[in-house]
């Protein structure tokens, strides 16, 4: 009796502690990180843009340069965070990106290319220890049976705070400058900085070498999984970086329209994920096949957005995409969160070569669009992500092997 009530204590201690560190890791990453990133995401590579000369071919190679140097030095990146510790690596990652903000407030057309190499720094070293500790802390906080729920809500809470943030920077930007809306990003960033220090540590150790990393990356039972991620960066990357100087294009450098453009479409889409959140939960074939139907229809939205020409149909294309987004990229986070978590001891490797693999695949779809830029017109690079969004459904192979 004494052994069994032991068992069932120490369950409830798990329960606690699996809830505090997912409930303090929503906090630092999903609320005040991300208010941050809600601020600043869609206009960083607008800002780059101008301050090149509008000029893309830039801009998408310097963006190439950063992925491959993330896929590159994550592994000796991994040492380093297991001497300090998986979930204390996150405050390093912090303090990186209060950095790189910091940078971009002093930062203009004439010192541009000065500041450009310790921004590369900061904006390195904050994706090594931030997004490999943040996805390992994640997966090891939930569970089984939540998980689905738990990323329909984290994206519902995203697109919460991309309600508030592009319009409010385009407002911010437009009537102050890009300086004012970098230091509104370091003070809240300064605030998650000091929340992660309160993110519960895990017992997680790197283990694989340079070699071995390399080597299960392109192993059969791997296979699925890194195909699926390397279209999830090409695809991503177009989303995070044509898209909005696309915008730019469209609307005459309107950043102002453009954030109110991109917080109405959002504001319509948060019910639907947090729906979808819950349905998934209910087995594996629930999210396989909707991540099946919505990446197709998804890939179609792509298509659609190459022949957007007026505030009108941004605004509906847009609209029908996110949604298609949701059906797409819920279920695939889902679908990856479990995998990793049937990785046991190996989870934080398996993230590694994630992350491998989805930033090979950003650098690989820069580099063409980059060119591809200089050819035809912007949007007709939108095909790449079509056809990346339809990759997407190699992930859950791996599941079925």
């Amino acid at each position: 009796m004494e052994s069994v009530l032991l068992m069932l204590d120490r369950n409830r201690n798990q329960k606690v502690l699996l809830g505090s560190g997912f409930m303090q890791l929503f906090i630092s990453k999903r609320l005040l990180h991300g208010a941050a990133t809600a601020l600043v995401g869609i206009f960083v590579p607008i800002f780059i843009y101008e301050t090149t000369g509008q000029q893309f071919y830039i801009v998408g190679l310097y963006y190439a340069l950063l992925s491959l140097l993330y896929a590159v030095l994550l592994v000796p990146g991994m040492w380093i965070t297991n001497r300090v510790g998986f979930s204390r690596t996150l405050v390093l990652g912090g303090a990186c990106s209060v950095l790189l903000y910091a940078i971009m407030y002093f930062m203009d057309a004439a010192n541009f290319w000065y500041l450009l190499a310790p921004l590369t720094v900061a904006i390195v070293a904050f994706r090594i220890f931030h997004w490999v500790p943040f996805h390992v802390d994640f997966t090891l906080f939930t569970t089984n049976g939540e998980r689905g729920r738990l990323v329909g809500l984290s994206m519902a809470t995203i697109a919460f705070m991309g309600v508030v943030g592009p319009i409010l920077a385009g407002f911010i930007i437009a009537n102050a400058n890009y300086s004012v809306l970098f230091a509104v990003a370091v003070a809240l960033l300064i605030a998650a900085t000091i929340s992660y220090a309160f993110v519960p540590e895990t017992l997680t150790h790197f283990d694989w070498t340079y070699k071995e990393t390399l080597r299960r990356m392109w192993s059969p039972s791997m296979r699925g999984m890194v195909v699926g991620e390397y279209a999830n960066g090409a695809e991503v990357i177009v989303s995070l970086i044509v898209w909005p100087i696309f915008l730019y294009e469209i609307l005459d450098g309107d950043v102002f329209e453009i954030g109110a453009i991109s917080t109405l479409i959002v504001a319509v889409t948060i019910i639907v994920q947090l729906a979808l959140g819950k349905y998934l939960d209910q087995g594996k074939d629930k999210k396989e096949k909707t991540l099946r139907v919505g990446s197709t229809l998804y890939a179609v939205g792509w298509i659609l957005r190459i022949f957007v020409i007026s505030t009108a149909q941004i605004f509906f294309v847009g609209l029908y995409h996110n949604i298609m987004r949701i059906f797409t990229k819920t279920p695939f986070s889902a679908i990856l969160y479990d995998l990793s978590a049937d990785q046991g001891k190996y989870v934080d490797e398996y993230t590694v070569v994630r992350e491998m693999a989805g930033h090979l695949g950003r650098f690989s779809a820069l580099v063409v669009i980059s060119g591809l830029s200089l050819l035809v017109p912007l949007g007709w690079t939108f095909v790449i992500a079509a056809v990346a969004s339809l990759a997407l459904n190699m992930v859950y192979r791996v599941a079925q092997s």
